[in-house]
């Protein structure tokens, strides 16, 4: 296949919008440069972002950058423009800012356009002229997503057949075991992939549980015991939560890696073992390492490959390939998202990112109500957000509509000013921004938990991290 129409070379560098979802999404281009002298987004073909459906005017709305500001402009169409599920007249945007034109919804991006072209939401990836042999025939096996995933995907495919160990960082649920069960699939190794959470064992028994003990090595030790080391011979041994491994065993597994070795408790012979250890964690582990929770020497063996995976919300061109690939897991071969219901996920935040939808597409596939997955077989939370889906004013929000376009979409009530203040004991006023300085000291106080800041701050999680983004806070950096 071949993507229909070139990038412009007059476009920012690597700016644009990608698509997350259209109902008609085969009529789109994946991904639209945008050019800072503006590009118009509408119905017309002519238009710099062409979007082929009926509830979008000929010219909707625009894009440009003014006075280093993006700016996203509605053009005064029927239907209006949506930014992060507000309604809008001019607003500033920012990396990941989700715009939606008639039933059309994009995410803005400020770089590498031009690799998310090659990747339709339904996982149909668009050949462009030029493209190295080894991409094309480049198969992500179990690991499910386009542009982010599969560029992770490939550091991992390269070292596959390598004795490196591997990091896998991310929050929980992002899919750390998945991909470190795809690694052990790549590597071609003859022994089995086993995993083992160093968070679940209690600090007494990990010692036991990883290297094994003799018969008589410690009360109730009636038998000798094979440890999850020696059971992994050969193959790949996955250590998630790796932050919470006790600092005794962790001592023990740096020896492990070094020598290829591992003593049983009780015994005074080592023992020959081949392993390649994937280790994941959701800690940061340079903040551990800096209180000693966490071995300098053991962080350097295992981080000889690294690989960091975005959160759900930040990979959302994703979402319909996951719900197609979850409900087949689940042993439905076809599933249907409505316009609204992909409205609702894209709005959603998921704080437990691929698990969170896995457990929606789960419940969906047991319910067994036909084909169509609908507003109805949203969670209670994704139902909850979309109350305030593009309210009017102070207006109560009705029920979320299956026709988007019986919806009224409201006037966007919390756009950012330039300048504010946020009392750090109460909620923000009205078009107010938080300080950057009161933001960092919320986040602080309540370790990161982003729902928490926004229940002070009066506000959504949604609009706390786009003020977290335009200060470059990560919520990782407040955590214990």
């Amino acid at each position: 296949m071949q993507i229909r129409a070139p990038f412009s070379r007059r476009a920012s560098a690597g700016a644009g919008l990608v698509l997350l979802y259209a109902d008609n999404y085969e009529q789109f281009r994946p991904a639209y440069p945008v050019l800072e002298q503006g590009s118009i987004l509408g119905r017309d073909p002519a238009a710099d972002v062409s979007v082929p459906t009926r509830s979008a005017s000929r010219h909707h709305a625009r894009i440009e950058r003014r006075d280093d500001v993006w700016l996203l402009t509605d053009l005064g169409g029927r239907n209006g423009t949506i930014c992060n599920g507000a309604f809008v007249r001019e607003v500033p945007i920012a990396h990941l800012d989700e715009i939606r034109v008639g039933d059309a919804i994009f995410k803005f991006v400020e770089r590498d356009i031009e690799s998310y072209a090659r990747y339709r939401i339904d996982g149909a990836y668009l050949e462009a002229p030029g493209s190295p042999e080894g991409l094309r025939r480049f198969s992500m096996g179990r690991i499910v997503g386009g542009y982010q995933t599969r560029r992770l995907a490939g550091s991992l495919y390269e070292i596959a057949h390598s004795e490196l160990s591997v990091l896998i960082r991310g929050e929980s649920g992002t899919g750390k075991e998945i991909f470190a069960q795809q690694l052990h699939d790549w590597s071609g190794r003859r022994g089995p992939f086993l995993a083992v959470n160093c968070a679940a064992i209690p600090a007494a028994l990990v010692e036991g549980e990883l290297f094994g003990h003799r018969r008589g090595a410690f009360s109730g030790a009636d038998r000798d015991r094979a440890g999850i080391l020696r059971a992994a011979h050969q193959g790949t041994l996955f250590l998630d939560e790796i932050g919470d491994m006790p600092a005794e065993a962790q001592a023990k597994l740096l020896r492990v890696i070094q020598s290829k070795e591992i003593t049983p408790l009780g015994s005074t012979q080592p023992e020959r073992v081949d392993v390649r250890i994937v280790a994941a964690t959701h800690r940061d582990l340079d903040k551990l390492q800096q209180t000693g929770a966490f071995r300098a020497d053991l962080f350097a063996r295992l981080n000889e490959h690294s690989v960091t995976l975005p959160p759900l919300r930040e990979r959302k061109e994703d979402m319909f390939l996951l719900c197609t690939a979850l409900a087949a897991r689940h042993g439905r071969s076809e599933v249907r998202p409505s316009m609204a219901c992909m409205a609702a996920l894209l709005h959603h935040e998921f704080p437990y990112n691929v698990r969170e939808l896995e457990a929606l597409l789960k419940r969906w596939a047991a319910a067994d109500r036909g084909v169509e997955l609908g507003v109805q077989d949203l969670s209670d939370s994704i139902r909850e957000r979309m109350k305030t889906y593009g309210a009017r004013g102070a207006a109560p929000a009705g029920p979320l509509a299956e026709d988007p376009r019986a919806t009224v979409y409201p006037e966007y009530e919390d756009a950012p000013s330039e300048e504010g203040a946020a009392a750090p004991g109460g909620p923000l006023p009205p078009r107010t921004t938080p300080e950057e300085s009161v933001l960092r000291d919320l986040l602080a106080r309540h370790q990161g938990n982003v729902a928490a800041v926004a229940r002070v701050l009066g506000r959504d999680r949604v609009q706390v991290h786009r003020w977290m983004r335009r200060y470059n806070l990560k919520a990782d950096a407040f955590r214990g």
